[in-house]
């Protein structure tokens, strides 16, 4: 099992809970986060967007699944990104789920 989580601007989060329709897994949960540029002294990551001002919105949209679907979402977002800021596609990440109780 895989916990898939998909963050991406708010605007994004129908095109999120569509790809979730497609590949036929049960959306558990989806937040709105607004996005904080506080630490000017800390090194940027990568895969975040550090260059712009304070309040981004973005979506959270969150499932558990079996591994392949997750492998297949994560093919079919490398292959066709969604985004409304090419500079901003949404990112994904997959970590391993060990025990649901």
């Amino acid at each position: 099992m895989k916990f898939l989580a998909i963050m991406g601007h708010e605007e994004t989060r129908p095109q999120v809970r569509e790809l979730f329709r497609k590949f036929e897994v049960l959306m558990f949960s989806n937040m709105s986060i607004k996005g904080c540029y506080c630490d000017k002294g800390v090194t940027p990551q990568s895969w975040w967007p550090s260059d712009k001002g304070v309040g981004s919105y973005s979506s959270l949209c969150f499932a558990i699944l079996d591994d392949g679907k997750a492998d297949a979402i994560i093919r079919e977002l490398e292959t066709n990104p969604i985004a409304i800021e090419p500079g901003f596609p949404a990112r994904a990440f997959l970590m391993n789920v060990e025990k649901i109780i």
